[in-house]
């Protein structure tokens, strides 16, 4: 049983491998994703502010039409003040023209001010312009670096998968239909015994005859906490120590 225990730690360091590969595999793509959503959302960004952009400029040459309208009246008003006959009638003209002046200027003013907005407005579209070449190209260099860790992940995966075929078959369908269920649900199906009588994993006190039967290994002994397969504690020999039951 000593061999077999030995083959399940070497096939669990395996299947740990492949967990860890394949979660890098789903993760990666997902990192991808977020950057490109990130760009996505920069993007449309840009697009809102070039339609305010868009939208303040229509309604500033909007007041320009309004102002050259206010123009035109002032110096229509001012050619009636060559043919008035009376002071009354003179007086209501010019009147009539300084209001006119004051709505001219209230147009201008506002035109302005939509233009300033305007400018502010496209500044912000170039600068979040430039943000987005910077972020498209710093994706680009990710993407590139991301399809080469998978090409060589997939490669390790590939390895791996195939050492591991290869070691199950030497191991016992009965132990290894044991270590199968342990490893889909735990991920790190071996747990060490110490001296002391305590599962590496989850840190429970075993009983002593369960402690004792992990140190004889003479079958599959597993946690009653946390249900992984238990063994001594090896040294970097692989030799199994000699220790007492607690």
């Amino acid at each position: 049983m000593h061999s077999i225990i030995e083959q399940l730690r070497v096939l669990n360091d395996l299947d740990v491998r492949l967990q860890s590969i394949q979660r890098d595999l789903e993760r990666l793509p997902k990192t991808l994703e977020e950057r490109e959503q990130e760009l996505k959302a920069l993007r449309e960004q840009i697009e809102r502010r070039k339609e305010e952009v868009k939208r303040l400029r229509a309604d500033a040459d909007a007041m320009d039409l309004e102002l050259k309208s206010g123009m035109d009246t002032l110096k229509r008003l001012a050619s009636q003040l060559n043919v008035l006959r009376t002071s009354k009638e003179f007086d209501v003209v010019r009147r009539q023209m300084d209001a006119q002046r004051v709505w001219n200027s209230q147009i201008e003013d506002k035109a302005l001010a939509l233009m300033n907005q305007a400018d502010e407005k496209q500044k912000d579209v170039e600068q979040l312009g430039e943000q987005l070449s910077a972020q498209e190209q710093a994706l680009a260099a990710e993407r590139a670096r991301v399809e080469k860790d998978l090409e060589e992940l997939k490669a390790q995966q590939t390895g791996l998968a195939g050492q591991r075929k290869e070691l199950a078959k030497e191991v016992p369908d009965k132990e290894l239909a044991i270590y199968d269920r342990i490893v889909v649900n735990r991920g790190q199906a071996i747990a060490t015994v110490n001296a002391s009588g305590y599962c590496s994993a989850c840190h429970m006190k075993l009983p002593p005859q369960i402690h004792n039967l992990a140190l004889l290994a003479q079958e599959l002994v597993t946690c009653p906490s946390c249900m992984r397969i238990l063994t001594a504690k090896l040294n970097n020999a692989g030799a199994q120590e000699e220790t007492q039951a607690g």
